[in-house]
């Protein structure tokens, strides 16, 4: 009858641990389904906010060459407001974008956020200098541009 007890007992243990290991494999399936929605969740937020800022500048035209031609600061005090104003909104989209990349696994393979870092540091001087003046603002931002020193070419 002991015997029996225990052969009982061990198909219980045996049976409870397939059914742990089947929810726990259920269980990573899911994390993985969550962390890919919130990984596309955050590239589309992310693209919202720069769609904003590039709103702003398709707005008025002549702003354009600041950021995407590498033009100074204008010279004219109300344009050179309306451009360091897009420029901190600009440096916040991009930090964002790399935060966000950098936190979600599922997103790691993503790098449009860091070549668009990148391509921006190289026409954009405006933003380069809104970003030096306060670099703990943005590190995200500023890390990677530290970590990928600029070429030159």
């Amino acid at each position: 009858m002991a015997e029996m007890f225990g052969v009982i007992a061990s198909i219980g243990v045996v049976a409870s641990l397939l059914v742990s290991a089947w929810q726990t494999r259920e269980l990573t399936r899911q994390t993985a389904i969550s962390n890919g929605v919130a990984g596309a969740a955050a590239i589309y937020n992310g693209m919202e906010r720069l769609h904003h800022v590039e709103s702003l500048i398709a707005a008025q035209p002549e702003l354009h060459v600041c950021f995407f031609g590498g033009a100074g600061l204008p010279r004219q005090e109300d344009a050179r407001a309306r451009v360091l104003l897009i420029a901190a909104m600009l440096a916040d989209t991009v930090n964002y974008g790399l935060m966000i990349n950098a936190l979600n696994p599922e997103m790691k393979g993503y790098r449009g956020w860091q070549s668009f870092a990148l391509r921006l540091r190289d026409s954009a001087p405006v933003l380069v200098h809104v970003v030096n003046e306060h670099p703990h603002w943005w590190p995200a931002l500023s890390s990677h541009w530290a970590a990928h020193p600029a070429t030159g070419g």
